[in-house]
C-alpha cells in the first residue's frame, strides 16, 4: 500500500498522516496490497476539502469530502471510496456467481432432464425454440449425425406430428411417434 499526501495551503502534520494511514489500511482487505492512494488536502477559509484517489490494477476510484473540519472531510472521502469499492467488489462477485450458475445449468441441461411436471419447478431448465420446416425421417437421421445433442425433435413431413429421433446406448436409432 502506497500513500502519498499532498497539502494545499496546509501543512501535513504527523497526526493527519497517521490518521489517513490508519483509515486507508482497511482497503487492503478489499483490493489487496497492490494499491496506491493520493490524498489531496486543501484549506480555503472555513472550507476543508479532502480528495482521495485510489489506484489499483483493476480500477481507479475517487472520493471527495468537504466540511468545516479536516478530519471529518477525510472521513467523508474515505466513506465514499469505501462504498464505491464495495459496490465494485459486489459486482465482481455477482458476475462470478452468475457465470457459475450458467455453467451448472448448461451441464444439467446437457443431459436429458425429467419433464417440468415431474420436478414441479422450471428452475434450472433452459428452453430453446426452433422454428424449422417439416422434415422426413431420413433428413432427421442426417440432422442427428451432425448434431451435438443425442436427440432431434422434428415435425414429420408425412404425418405433421412432432417426432423424436434419438440414439440408443447400443448405437442404434429409435423414433418416438405420438
Amino acid at each position: 500500500m502506497n500513500v502519498e499526501i499532498t497539502g494545499r495551503h496546509v501543512e501535513i502534520t504527523p497526526a493527519i498522516h497517521s490518521f489517513v494511514h490508519k483509515r486507508l489500511k482497511k482497503f487492503t482487505k478489499i483490493f489487496g496490497e497492490d494499491i496506491s492512494f493520493h490524498v489531496i488536502i486543501d484549506v480555503a477559509k472555513t472550507r476543508h476539502t479532502a480528495e482521495i484517489l485510489l489506484k489499483s490494477k483493476f480500477l481507479n476510484l475517487t472520493g471527495k469530502g468537504q466540511t468545516d473540519d479536516m478530519y471529518s472531510s477525510i472521513l467523508v472521502a474515505i466513506d465514499k471510496i469505501g462504498r464505491q469499492g464495495l459496490k465494485h467488489k459486489g459486482k465482481l462477485i455477482e458476475t462470478k456467481r452468475h457465470r457459475a450458475r450458467e455453467k451448472s445449468v448448461a451441464k444439467k441441461t446437457a443431459h436429458l432432464a425429467p419433464p417440468p411436471a415431474a420436478t414441479g419447478a422450471h428452475d434450472g431448465i433452459m428452453e430453446e425454440e426452433a422454428h424449422r420446416k417439416p422434415m422426413a425421417v431420413e433428413e432427421a437421421v442426417l440432422e442427428l449425425g451432425h448434431s451435438e445433442y443425442p436427440f432431434v425433435v422434428f415435425r414429420n413431413a408425412e404425418s405433421g406430428d412432432v417426432n423424436v429421433l434419438y440414439r440408443r446406448k447400443d448405437g442404434s436409432l429409435a423414433l418416438i411417434q405420438p
